[in-house]
């Protein structure tokens, strides 16, 4: 209907004065359900847009159908669906008690591709059939149920076939809205299964996203600023995250938080324009592969020392076995009153000297695979003086002892002269740092409760207060490379864990330093 029909319906031009008032009034009626028409349209769009809910859309098609049309029940039969029940119905088959089209409709509707009415049945029930087409394909069909006596125009049909055309969009946009969501679903329950942490940083360092594994080891809460934590876990002296937005290219660095050590990498997000707008970080708790790397290292060094050991003993200890046979030979036939007697006595005092420091070099390097004995701690601490009391007294640093008797422990001798050494050489690297009037090591056992102590204090210049939560850690040393590996106390905390006990250092006010190792007591029920 062009406008200059609808001017004439409306001022009665091709109407009599006698039905002008009819005829008006049944065209106002048709704009008015034209009107609720594209209503209905408008409502159907808005509707899906909001809820995306296909279900929410026909119940709020039904009932806006109702208003200009005697309607029971709408649905939509899909061509995919295994039986002819409609995916999407209102009000349901067992709440209508209105039977759902029969295969034999549909197929003509499939066949033909067009719509049409069918008024059969007893009592009649009119349904309107309406194909649902995206491109040159039927995916499934709109029916219409009235029990009323209800007779669809053409206008009517044209309608449905406008409705049905909406809810083909929708049902498309609802199938990739579905397709979109089961992606990111997926994407997500991976993101969150990966093991290892993962976090999506924007180039102001804040949080935008991150798995369960970043917010379980490192305590951060999406949103967060990352700034402050990576100044205190990056160790390298600039920023990991930093150098990746200010460069554009990924970046590698150990971060170190809560005696654990993360191997992480972090790659640049490029946006269109070529900058950096964000960096995904991604991070691996590395502290059990480096200390297998650690043990490692040191069963390579021991076996080193032992090749070295046994070579000194074999090269030292057939001379030194001659030195003290003719010495005490001597010694056997030589009046105590002659000159000379005191003399034969201090070579075979340092003869026994040297076979003691052989006998422990060969026990220090004998160490993997040593079963666990019954033994007394301050053995181990002869032995680890024995070694490397002379370095001690070339450098001025006094060692004193207190080890009075207490209970035996079950362990390793040698292991245990170990962690002593490497103590004691911590000791004595820190006193050559800084020039002290008195510099000293205290070495002191006793019994507290059903352990066994040991712990070694010196007064050398103190460790800084950012770095004592790292100083166990594999390959952490604030020595150069020639004089540190970063090794030995790593190695000192794995060999007390595995004799039960534990290693712990606590620093004083004073700037005293003290390192504990608690073995617990040896028991028959061992």
């Amino acid at each position: 209907m062009d406008k200059r029909e609808m001017l004439d319906l409306l001022t009665g031009v091709q109407s009599s004065k006698k039905n002008y008032y009819s005829e008006l009034k049944m065209t106002v009626a048709q704009l008015t359900k034209k009107n609720s028409q594209l209503e209905i349209m408008n409502t159907l769009m808005k509707n899906f847009a909001i809820y995306s809910s296909v279900q929410q859309m026909v119940q709020q098609t039904f009932y806006d159908l109702q208003g200009i049309y005697p309607v029971d029940q709408i649905g939509i039969l899909l061509k995919s669906a295994p039986s002819s029940r409609p995916d999407y119905t209102y009000p349901s088959a067992e709440d209508s008690h209105l039977q759902m089209p029969g295969s034999a409709l549909c197929a003509q509707v499939y066949s033909t591709g067009t719509g049409f009415i069918d008024s059969s049945g007893e009592p009649p029930v009119t349904t309107c059939l309406t194909p649902l087409k995206s491109g040159s394909s039927i995916i499934g069909i709109f029916y219409l149920t009235s029990c009323s006596d209800f007779a669809p125009s053409n206008e009517d049909m044209d309608f449905f076939h406008q409705l049905a055309g909406q809810i083909t969009v929708c049902l498309e946009n609802a199938r990739l809205y579905s397709e979109v969501l089961t992606s990111k679903q997926q994407w997500e329950e991976t993101f969150r299964a990966v093991s290892d942490g993962v976090l999506i940083i924007s180039a102001e360092g804040e949080i935008q996203l991150q798995n369960d594994a970043a917010l379980h080891a490192w305590q951060l809460q999406t949103g967060e600023n990352i700034e402050a934590f990576m100044n205190i876990a990056d160790r390298t002296g600039t920023n990991l995250l930093e150098r990746t937005i200010a460069t554009g290219l990924p970046q590698s660095a150990d971060l170190h938080y809560q005696r654990q050590l993360y191997d992480c990498s972090c790659f640049p997000l490029i946006d269109e324009n070529g900058r950096c707008k964000a960096a995904v970080m991604y991070s691996k708790n590395v502290t059990s592969k480096r200390e297998m790397e650690v043990q490692l290292m040191h069963s390579n060094q021991l076996v080193a020392i032992g090749e070295m050991a046994a070579g000194v003993a074999h090269e030292l200890n057939n001379p030194l076995t001659s030195i003290l046979g003719n010495t005490q030979l001597l010694l056997r036939n030589l009046d105590p009153l002659d000159a000379d007697f005191p003399l034969l006595e201090d070579i075979d005092l340092c003869g026994k000297r040297c076979r003691t420091t052989i006998r422990s070099l060969l026990a220090f390097s004998r160490q993997e695979n040593s079963p666990h004995t019954v033994c007394c701690l301050n053995d181990a601490v002869h032995q680890a003086l024995a070694l490397t009391k002379r370095q001690f007294e070339s450098q001025r640093i006094t060692i004193h002892t207190e080890l009075p008797s207490f209970p035996p422990i079950l362990g390793n001798i040698q292991q245990l002269s170990q962690i002593l050494i490497n103590l004691l050489i911590n000791a004595k690297d820190a006193h050559g740092q800084r020039e002290q009037t008195e510099r000293y090591i205290m070495i002191k056992t006793q019994k507290v409760q059903d352990t066994i102590e040991l712990t070694v204090t010196d007064n050398a210049p103190p460790i800084a207060p950012q770095i004592i939560d790292d100083i166990f850690h594999p390959f952490f040393t604030t020595k150069d490379s020639e004089n540190g590996t970063g090794l030995g106390l790593s190695v000192s905390l794995g060999l007390a864990q595995a004799h039960g006990g534990e290693l712990t250092f606590k620093q004083l006010e004073s700037d005293v330093k003290v390192f504990r190792l608690a073995l617990p007591i040896f028991s028959e029920r061992q």
